[in-house]
């Protein structure tokens, strides 16, 4: 029971919103600002499943190349994790969104789902663990029981 427990509070932990240092309406920009000693990643978020009308540029103009996951974590208040952002070049990053108007982006640093996803795996890994224990346990207590119920000979 307790496994299964575990694995629930795994399960349903929440998903946060990330602290967003900047935010745009589809259609606009965002500017935010990359330290010399930063050395984190930055992610852009977005309101819909289609950021790929937002373009990255660094700070000397260029636009930067982004890797696209491919996946998408649901906040519960329907924020989803687009992409990471390469932000190796210290400096002033500017991120332009097109069109539709209402789709929101934000930019965050890295870090927001961490949380997340080790109380998941941790819930979900230490109950099915749990139930393993549990089953040779009692496995063990059966084989046990029995020969103790044996009369002798």
């Amino acid at each position: 029971m307790a496994g299964v427990l575990m694995a629930v509070w795994g399960l349903t932990a929440p998903f946060r919103v990330p602290d967003f240092v900047a935010q745009t309406d589809g259609g606009g920009s965002m500017t935010f600002e990359v330290a010399e000693d930063e050395q984190e990643e930055w992610e852009l978020w977005s309101t819909d499943h289609d950021t790929f009308s937002c373009l990255h540029y660094g700070p000397s103009g260029e636009r930067v190349d982004n890797v696209i996951t491919g996946i998408v974590y649901e906040t519960d208040e329907l924020w989803m994790f687009s992409r990471p952002l390469d932000t190796s070049e210290p400096g002033t990053h500017t991120v332009v969104c097109g069109e539709p108007s209402d789709i929101s982006h934000g930019v965050a640093r890295a870090g927001t789902m961490d949380a997340t996803y080790n109380r998941r795996i941790v819930g979900v890994i230490g109950g099915a663990a749990l139930g393993l224990v549990g089953l040779v346990a009692g496995a063990v207590m059966v084989v046990v029981g029995r020969r103790a119920a044996r009369p002798a000979k």
